[in-house]
C-alpha cells in the first residue's frame, strides 16, 4: 500500500549513509520505508547532483554507481529533472524567500510534482518557505 508522495531533501540521503550523522537511523528508515512501498519519493537532480559532490572518489565505482541506478530503476523513485517550468518556480521563490537556489529548486521541483510533504532534517529551510509541509524523516506516520 503507496502513502504520499513526498519529496526527500538531499540531507537525508546523506544522513542515511553515515552512522554518526544526527538522525541517521529516523533517515535510514524512512528510505527503507520507501523501498517498501509505503511512501513514493521524488528527487530533485539537484539532490542527485549534491550527493554525488560529497563522494569521495573512491566511492563512485561501488556507492554511488549503485545509488544512481537504484534511484533511476526503483518504482518508488522518481528522479524528477529541472526544466523551464522548475527554473521559473525557483527563481521565484529565490528572489521572494531567503531560500538558498538549491533550496529553492528542490522546493519547487515538489510542489510542481505534487508532494505532499518535503521530508527533510534542515529546520532554516522548514522556516524560510511556506510552500510545501514539512516533516522531519521521524515524523511521518
Amino acid at each position: 500500500m503507496t502513502g504520499p508522495t513526498v519529496i526527500v531533501d538531499t540531507n537525508v540521503f546523506v544522513s542515511a549513509r553515515n552512522r554518526h550523522e544526527p538522525g541517521f537511523a529516523s533517515c535510514r528508515r524512512l528510505l527503507d520505508r520507501i523501498d517498501q512501498d509505503e511512501y513514493r519519493a521524488i528527487v530533485s537532480t539537484v539532490t542527485v547532483a549534491e550527493i554525488r559532490a560529497g563522494m569521495v572518489p573512491e566511492e563512485v565505482s561501488t556507492v554511488w554507481r549503485a545509488m544512481l541506478t537504484h534511484l533511476l530503476t526503483s518504482a518508488n523513485y522518481r528522479v524528477a529533472p529541472m526544466d523551464a517550468e522548475i527554473a521559473e518556480a525557483a527563481g521565484g521563490l529565490r528572489a521572494s524567500s531567503r531560500l538558498t537556489l538549491p533550496d529553492a529548486v528542490i522546493v519547487a521541483t515538489g510542489q510542481l510534482h505534487g508532494a505532499a510533504y518535503l521530508v527533510t532534517q534542515d529546520q532554516e529551510l522548514a522556516r524560510r518557505q511556506a510552500i510545501l509541509k514539512v516533516k522531519a524523516p521521524d515524523q511521518l506516520s
